[in-house]
């Protein structure tokens, strides 16, 4: 009974003190973990901000607690924010330097650190992150992603780090970036990648995307429903993409031409998009067999068996009409 009184006082202690002295917390959502980031004397206090002197070096101190009753093995990884397919800026992809216009990458200016935190300890990790050599343009939105390494536990963590040399706003531009498919949850996904490749945040981003597939049957009105999909974004981190979700249910991908259409608008800029994509045979069964529950359309199937047999049946009346002519 001793040992529990003690290890509860101890945990009530624990967190009044992470209450009183740590109150700059960044957004954790792995159990028992808090994410601290160690700023000074600033008025923003969830997220790192640097400001000018490029070609300099910086160090950022990151405080993580562990309140959980399990030992937690982390690594602490750099990278850039993209957007989410619910309109959220996050830190789960691991960004390189020229996707989506990208000049400069966070994580080629740090390195990842691996961590183990034993039941409520608090470990101190501190990161030389080396600025580029030459004037930023725009935001450098980078972050740190606190990932679990053990198998029982679950979910992510994240310290934003801002990097700008003049602290303008610049504006997004917005184009069409690509097709790609994904099995999510056992379910066959076609999704639609927009893009903005300027080095600036975007707020509250309507798009309408609509996908078809072409086919032969679209002359007798049995061709493949037209896909649309009307969203609203209300960030879109610089230099990200921003995935449009369409998600087939329990129809499997299909191979052939799909041809994408919409529009975009955030406050008064526009943009529209048009473009044809192949998804190949391979492409689709590799998706598909990653995927349960699937129901196959069989009306092309159905057609052209109607199709054998009107043909056959016409060849008989044929060769019946011309016997009796010999």
């Amino acid at each position: 009974m001793s040992k529990k009184i003690f290890y509860l006082v101890s945990m009530i202690f624990f967190a009044m003190i992470g209450f009183i002295f740590t109150p700059n917390l960044a957004k954790a959502d792995i159990n028992g973990l808090t994410v601290t980031p160690l700023i000074g004397d600033s008025d923003v206090s969830d997220r790192f901000q640097i400001i000018g002197k490029s070609d300099s070096d910086r160090t950022l101190r990151i405080s993580l607690a562990n309140f959980g009753i399990r030992r937690l093995k982390l690594v602490v990884v750099p990278t850039n924010a993209t957007t989410s397919m619910d309109g959220k800026i996050v830190y789960t992809d691991n960004v390189k330097a020229g996707q989506y216009g990208l000049k400069y990458a966070f994580a080629d200016m740090t390195h990842s650190q691996k961590v183990t935190i034993g039941p409520n300890k608090t470990k101190d990790l501190s990161f030389k992150v080396k600025l580029p050599d030459q004037k930023i343009k725009g935001l450098i939105l980078g972050g740190f992603s606190i990932r679990v390494l053990n198998d029982d536990v679950s979910g992510t963590a994240d310290v934003p780090v801002w990097m700008t040399d003049d602290n303008k706003p610049v504006g997004g531009i917005l184009s069409l970036h690509n097709l790609e498919l994904d099995a999510i949850q056992k379910k066959p996904h076609i999704i639609i990648n927009l893009q903005n490749k300027e080095p600036g945040m975007m707020k509250n981003v309507i798009v309408h995307t609509t996908v078809k597939r072409k086919s032969w049957l679209d002359r007798f009105g049995l061709g493949d429903k037209k896909m649309t999909a009307d969203l609203t974004y209300p960030k879109v981190a610089p230099n990200s993409k921003i995935p449009v979700d369409f998600d087939q249910n329990t129809m499997p991908i299909k191979a052939g031409k799909y041809v994408v259409k919409g529009a975009a608008r955030s406050g008064k800029a526009t943009w529209t998009f048009h473009k044809t994509y192949t998804i190949t045979q391979d492409q689709a069964n590799n998706i598909n067999k990653r995927c349960k529950g699937l129901i196959y359309n069989k009306t092309t199937t159905y057609i052209l068996i109607v199709c054998v047999l009107v043909s056959i049946i016409f060849l008989i009346f044929w060769a019946i009409w011309y016997s009796g002519r010999s």
